[in-house]
């Protein structure tokens, strides 16, 4: 499927059409510029589809779909097709040699649409968003057209594209970059990603392999096939499975890549693991860990998103679902300023709102490649203790646990009106996503009936609805895109809103409801302010604050995000600190000093003997 070439169209440009200024210009046809292209015609907004090659992608590359992102190709009708063909897994193993020190589910809720994660090859994936896009007449999508140079200046952006007949311009109010980590967009407008790369290599391959093996992650540290690093391996569809080596250091990058010497390394890792059957080595590629970004993910009328916008390790899957969720943010918001419901401060949101999620991801992708890949000896040589504690000591398996990618909640979010004093003992808070659970009586799921316009969710309990409360949101409705959907255990004797029936209280439950409450749910499924009761007038001002009507502009910069870390996470980090900061002739005589002061702190002799014996430094002298 992903090798169909898809052939160039001279554009209207090129046929002497006059000169007209699209809505919008996406640039780049991966996961998220035809996530992006698809949330715009969802909302009714034309968009022209840039992509400079001839085909969807080659191989497995962003293979792990989270939960959330398949929620978000649900709503733009991509997600049945991929989820069909994926395969879930939910949970991995991990070993030190050939022993297993580590086996973790991830956490899940049965209630839920989707499950935690699913694999699925990008080029797959990218097929089937391609098919979902040809559907919609609002989507322009142009293959082998590159886009070479951009240009801003007032209220629009000119592009300047190179196609196998020749160049054209293109007229765009709003630009939005989706060219990848090599992005000519940034490229061409000067603009850098700031930030760190950690120093380890990745060799990546896709192996069709005949096995029985059970789908999941597993992680082997220090094997015998690639001694002193890490292999990684994923389960794919269809028999394929995704091998990442990490090369040794000073590894020469292009010998390693040589298809024989990538064979005989899979090979020696399979036959090491007992794999027996016939394989087919399919792709490869080289990674290198980057945590980067740029300082504003909008310039004028353009706009970055994906890894246009922010590179991130890929330790815990969150590269091309972080990518996604910037689309589905944007394109809201894109669309009601297009529609003249919203201005430049809502546009800006999308940066404000997405940098600090990319902040928080990156640390939670930088504390799993601090483990995976330690940036210095110091840190090496704590982590390979770890792994040989976690044999014989249950505390440290926390550390070596990989921590997929789970939604990162948008709590602080400038659009949010945050709880009052009456607060919710459970339910989505302002800036999580609205759960997507399935419906009393078989009706279907929750997002399905949010629709696309901002949505009130009014909890009546087995009362008739708030007549106040009703009475403002339809005035409400009148002035934006509101819709008001009641949740009612009976069924209200008259009303012209919709409503969802729970009969035995279990939405009220999962959102923490009593009668009179309501939450106000943007177009994108997160929380933007919720009330037990709202007050006169609370609506009217979440709802403005949500649409940033009230001037705001220039939002203030994301603070740095500090990822909380476990008491055995920060010990790691201190000693790892304190071992490098010595040169490696002291390192035993610091080390001995360390662990005679926490003995003396502990005090106890018989505490001591069998720490030192759990250490596996053998049975010491009682005397």
């Amino acid at each position: 499927m992903q090798d169909q070439a898809f052939p160039f169209v001279p554009p209207a440009e090129m046929r002497g059409a006059p000169a007209s200024v699209h809505p919008v210009a996406i640039v780049g046809a991966g996961p998220v510029g035809l996530t992006l292209a698809l949330t715009l015609a969802r909302h009714g907004v034309p968009a022209v589809l840039l992509e400079d090659q001839a085909q969807v992608c080659t191989g497995s590359r962003a293979l792990g779909m989270s939960r959330r992102t398949l929620e978000i190709w649900a709503a733009l009708g991509a997600a049945e097709a991929i989820h069909a063909r994926g395969v879930v897994w939910d949970g991995g193993r991990s070993f030190l040699r050939d022993r297993e020190i580590l086996r973790f589910r991830m956490a899940d809720d049965e209630r839920l649409r989707f499950r935690p994660m699913l694999n699925l090859q990008q080029c797959h994936t990218e097929q089937y968003l391609v098919e979902a896009v040809s559907k919609h007449p609002h989507i322009d999508l142009r293959w082998q057209q590159r886009v070479n140079k951009v240009a801003a200046g007032g209220d629009r952006v000119e592009l300047e594209v190179q196609t196998p007949e020749g160049s054209y311009t293109l007229l765009a109010r709003h630009v939005v970059a989706c060219d990848g980590a090599r992005s000519t967009v940034r490229e061409s407008m000067g603009l850098r990603l700031d930030g760190s790369t950690h120093e380890a290599a990745y060799l990546i391959a896709d192996i069709q392999l005949d096995t029985e093996t059970p789908m999941g992650r597993r992680c082997w540290f220090d094997p015998p096939s690639n001694p002193g690093s890490t292999v990684l391996m994923h389960g794919q569809p269809e028999g394929v499975w995704r091998l990442d080596y990490q090369l040794q250091p000073g590894e020469n990058q292009d010998q390693a890549q040589q298809p024989e010497r990538v064979k005989e390394r899979i090979a020696r890792h399979l036959d090491y693991i007992g794999e027996k059957g016939a394989w087919t080595l399919l792709w490869t590629s080289l990674y290198r860990a980057h945590s980067r970004s740029l300082a504003d993910f909008r310039v004028g009328n353009v706009f970055f998103a994906g890894d246009a916008a922010h590179l991130m390790p890929i330790f815990g899957i969150r590269g091309l679902n972080s990518g996604v969720e910037d689309a589905w943010n944007l394109g809201w918001k894109l669309a009601l300023a297009h529609h003249g419901q919203a201005g430049d401060a809502l546009l800006d949101s999308y940066s404000a709102e997405r940098r600090k999620i990319f902040l928080e991801n990156a640390a939670l992708a930088d504390r799993n490649a601090w483990f995976m890949t330690p940036p210095t000896e110091g840190a090496r040589l704590v982590r390979d203790a770890v792994l040989d504690l976690s044999v014989s000591c249950p505390e440290v398996t926390g550390i070596i646990d990989p921590r997929q990618a789970s939604y990162v909640p948008q709590r602080d979010s400038p659009l949010n009106t945050a709880d009052g004093e009456n607060g919710f003992a459970c339910g989505p808070a302002p800036g999580d996503v609205v759960p997507d659970i399935a419906l009393p009586r078989q009706e279907g799921w929750l997002h399905a009936r949010l629709g696309r316009s901002f949505t009130a969710l009014v909890f009546c309990r087995a009362e008739e609805p708030d007549a106040a409360t009703l009475q403002e949101l339809r005035r409400l409705s009148q002035r934006c895109a509101l819709q008001i959907l009641q949740v009612a255990q009976r069924a209200p004797r008259e009303t012209d809103e919709a409503t969802i029936a729970d009969p035995e209280g279990m939405l009220h439950d999962a959102f923490g409801a009593q009668a009179g409450t309501v939450y106000l749910v943007r177009p994108d499924q997160n929380v933007a302010a919720r009330w037990k009761k709202p007050d006169a007038g609370a609506l009217e001002a979440a709802t403005a604050k949500a649409l940033a009507r009230h001037g705001q502009s220039g939002w203030a910069a994301p603070s740095p995000v500090v990822v909380e870390l476990t008491p055995a996470e920060r010990i790691y980090r201190m000693i790892s600190t304190a071992v490098n900061g010595a040169d490696r002739a002291s390192n035993a005589l610091m080390l001995a000093k360390l662990a005679m002061l926490l003995a003396l702190e502990v005090g106890d002799p018989e505490s001591v003997r069998q720490t030192i014996a759990r250490a596996g430094l053998g049975e010491p002298a009682a005397d």
